[in-house]
């Protein structure tokens, strides 16, 4: 009989528990779906997508202004784009 109580306990004990825990996932989904939860992920993830853009359009002006110096000093071009006369 205390074999039968302890396992009774036991598995009201875990069956509480996982109830719980299963409670506390959900919650959280359901929150996560919100219109206002979704509004404010989608906001976040466009200012990311922004500010990646903006920096990888930065570093292209900034390599193309590279690229442009190192073309006219091989050309032998000044900086208006007329020969230089030695």
């Amino acid at each position: 009989m205390a074999k039968r109580m302890r396992w009774f306990i036991s598995g009201t004990g875990f069956g509480i528990g996982v109830a719980m825990w299963v409670r506390k996932r959900i919650k959280t989904r359901v929150e996560e779906v919100t219109p206002l939860a979704v509004t404010k992920a989608t906001a976040e993830s466009v200012m990311r997508f922004k500010d990646r853009l903006t920096d990888a359009v930065r570093e292209a002006r900034r390599e193309a202004e590279r690229t442009e110096v190192t073309l006219r000093k091989e050309m032998g071009l000044d900086s208006e784009g007329q020969a230089q006369v030695k």
